[in-house]
């Protein structure tokens, strides 16, 4: 039977809220041995954006600290000499790296646990889960969605905090035991260093690109509408610290930009609508001004120039519409559906689900990709011609591997997949 545990085996320790607590946390973890177990609370659900608004570290021989960088503005550059030279250990490391890389902090070494779990073949396993599953220890996870810039954090939060961070390092090295005897430590190594790189950038601001449902709006001058409100949505929601989706929902967004000519007849609808700030307190005076903002906006997107007009954003990297290749690219669409049966059957093998193996998006660049090298239409990729090559198979090899690569493929991902591949690359041009 698992055990629970209910709060740190040493107690929760005290916030770490003034300079000179900060300072000696700092102080405290630098005499400490070995990595740094990390965490993050964020508030994006009630404040702008994802930065941190407590963060848990620890370490053998210092203990738990819970630091508050909120009110110690100064927190970031107080730590940064242990943080910035200390290995660091954290689970599902890429939500909380750019609020950490905001802070002015880049470890020289990332541990992930979920990394771990997923090449263990536990799938996108959560904190409390895989503590259950290597160490049999169940802790409460029922405070992640709480509002953690409200000040005072209560008793309760911290211990949650606390909790997060306590039993990371045992964790991490049964995970990594786990590893080794499955001769996987260098698949880890390669996957943490991976997401250190992608994903060690300060909390990004908003991107009208990203605007889920964009591609719905096909006309420029409503991609133009869809920019400006998105700029004067983040501008708003800045001044006031809210979550842009208070301000006017991206829904609402779409609604005006599918519709440019009768977008400023309906501005002031979607936000007495759909505008949750426009609703607060405030009321109507709020209302009129955000109205007049957003209709200022969408004024300007309908008299931009043609010329100035953005293009659609492409999400599928210059490829045609994967929905067409059985009519029109019958070499991809063979080499897709191929590539699918070949990597489910490594899947299999390894325990590995197959989108860490391979996203269906990159699955879909490396079949389109080595269809054109097969056809010498890519010439960033090396043509093959049967004909003209004394080895068949490795030049096969060549275009898949650099397929692969340009999808970002880790060294050990693309050794299984090659290999698996290759039949099917081999069968397409027989």
């Amino acid at each position: 039977m698992a055990e629970h545990l209910s709060s740190p085996r040493g107690g929760v320790p005290a916030l770490s809220d003034t300079l000179d607590s900060v300072q000696a946390a700092a102080e405290a973890l630098a005499h400490g041995q070995g990595p740094l177990a990390v965490d993050t609370e964020r508030a994006s659900g009630f404040r702008f954006n994802d930065r941190a608004f407590l963060v848990q570290v620890r370490r053998e021989g210092s203990g738990t600290h819970l630091i508050d960088p909120a009110a110690v503005p100064a927190a970031g550059e107080l730590l940064a000499p242990v943080m910035d030279a200390t290995p660091w250990i954290l689970h599902a490391a890429h939500s909380d790296l750019p609020a950490l890389t905001s802070l002015g902090w880049r470890t020289p070494e990332l541990h992930d646990t979920q990394i771990a779990g997923r090449l263990l073949g536990y799938g996108q396993i959560g904190l409390a889960g895989m503590m259950e599953e290597l160490l049999g220890v169940t802790v409460a996870k029922d405070k992640g969605r709480e509002d953690w810039s409200a000040r005072p954090i209560p008793d309760a939060m911290l211990t949650y905090a606390a909790l997060d961070v306590e039993l990371l390092i045992e964790l991490h090295d049964v995970a990594a035991s786990r590893l080794e005897h499955l001769g996987r430590t260098d698949w880890y190594r390669q996957e943490c260093a991976h997401v250190r790189e992608t994903w060690s950038f300060p909390v990004p601001e908003p991107d009208w690109r990203k605007l889920r449902g964009l591609g719905h709006v096909r006309d420029p001058r409503g991609l133009e509408i869809v920019r400006r409100l998105i700029d004067t949505r983040s501008s708003l929601a800045r001044t006031r610290d809210v979550p842009p989706e208070h301000v006017l929902r991206g829904s609402s967004i779409l609604d005006l930009a599918r519709q440019p000519s009768r977008a400023d007849r309906q501005v002031a609808g979607e936000v007495s609508g759909a505008s949750r700030l426009a609703r607060s307190t405030r009321g109507p005076r709020l209302a009129r001004e955000l109205t007049t903002a957003f209709s200022a906006a969408v004024r300007e997107a309908l008299d931009a120039a043609p010329s100035s007009l953005p293009a659609r954003p492409s999400s599928t990297g210059g490829r045609p519409d994967h929905r067409t290749w059985e009519r029109d690219h019958p070499l991809a669409y063979r080499l897709a559906d191929g590539f699918r049966h070949a990597l489910a059957t490594v899947s299999t093998d390894t325990g590995i689900r197959s989108e860490d193996l391979l996203t269906v998006s990159s699955l879909r660049s490396v079949a389109w990709d080595v269809s054109c090298a097969l056809r010498g239409d890519d010439r960033s990729l090396p043509a093959w011609q049967a004909a003209d090559t004394a080895d068949p198979v490795g030049d096969l090899e060549g275009v898949l591997g650099h397929a692969l690569e340009a999808c970002r493929c880790r060294r050990w991902q693309t050794g299984l997949l090659i290999d698996a591949f290759l039949p099917v690359v081999a069968e397409s041009v027989s």
